[in-house]
């Protein structure tokens, strides 16, 4: 054998070699990426379902609150609605009749102001069952109001309306207005909600 078909030899054998080597290299190569791909996959769902988890845990706990947020606010509308109610009902019982022909406005302010009395238990009343659906400025106004009849009764002796009282009875009958539109207003604003 010449030298040159030892070296062809050699050189063939190495390639062939190399080749083998090139195909297991390539062959281990494919097999560690599969395997590293699944377990990348494999992780990466297990922390996509853990954190998938997370979420509607968190989701179903907010559901829950404003479901309870949502109850009790129902809760409270209802005793707005029925505070406005029973309001307007006192304030219109208030309202005296027709107790003659000619009667004016300034006899139904005598008619009031006779009633300071009724009126002041009434409102008290509505305040004890009633306060803690007020606002603030709602529960002042009324006690304003309560003031005004407290000190109003006073005025009125044996049946006979002073004009201050007269003028106390119109007032009266002013702010306990106001009141209801307040009252009513309100429960109308958020039944639009």
């Amino acid at each position: 054998m010449s030298p040159w078909e030892s070296v062809l030899l050699a050189l063939g054998g190495n390639a062939t070699l190399l080749a083998v080597l090139g195909f297991l290299a390539k062959s281990f190569l494919e097999k560690m990426i599969i395997r590293d791909t699944k377990v990348f996959e494999a992780e990466l769902k297990a922390k996509m379902d853990s954190e998938i988890e997370k979420f509607k845990s968190t989701l179903t706990r907010d559901v829950e609150s404003y479901k309870v947020q949502l109850k009790k606010s129902e809760v409270f509308f209802g005793q707005e609605l029925e505070a406005a109610s029973t309001f307007s009902s006192l304030f219109h019982s208030i309202l005296p009749g027709y107790s003659h022909p000619q009667m004016d406005w300034h006899d139904a302010c005598d008619d009031i102001a006779c009633n300071f009395g009724g009126i002041e238990r009434q409102l008290s009343e509505f305040m004890g069952k009633h306060a803690a659906v007020l606002s603030d400025e709602e529960r002042s106004a009324l006690i304003d109001v309560l003031s005004t009849a407290g000190y109003g009764k006073f005025d009125v002796i044996d049946g006979n309306v002073s004009a201050d009282a007269n003028a106390k009875a119109e007032e009266l009958h002013t702010k306990l207005k106001e009141l209801e539109a307040r009252l009513i207003g309100r429960v109308r604003a958020q039944a639009s909600l």
